[in-house]
């Protein structure tokens, strides 16, 4: 494929309703992607079953585009990205659940955001 044809496929291609996307983009940030990742993380629970062993891991992706969830987080060795929290089988290190942190949820309380995590 050329790059030239590669940016007009970059600039022409969706995966959401451009009738709903202001009013679901105000609830949801990853709105523009959702169906796509949703499908996406379903699939990785169907190819898999987890074992007894599981962690919960943090990751940075490196991003330097636009995105209103990117993180900045100096102590990581590339300091801008997109965090993601995943749920891996600790014997295969099988991702088999992700969570991508798109800020805090500014309608809870704080109380109530401690004991979500607990």
């Amino acid at each position: 494929m050329t790059l030239k044809k590669f940016k007009l496929i970059n600039e022409c291609i969706r995966f959401d309703d451009k009738e709903q996307r202001k009013g679901i983009r105000s609830r949801d940030k990853l709105a523009p992607i959702r169906n796509v990742y949703d499908k996406w993380v379903n699939r990785l629970k169907m190819c898999y079953t987890v074992g007894k062993n599981v962690t919960v891991d943090e990751q940075l992706v490196p991003f330097r585009g636009r995105c209103p969830f990117t993180q900045y987080i100096p102590s990581k060795p590339h300091k801008y990205g997109i965090k993601i929290w995943c749920l891996c089988d600790a014997s295969t290190y099988y991702a088999w659940n992700l969570e991508v942190y798109t800020g805090r949820d500014r309608n809870c309380s704080d109380s109530k955001q401690s004991t979500e995590l607990s």
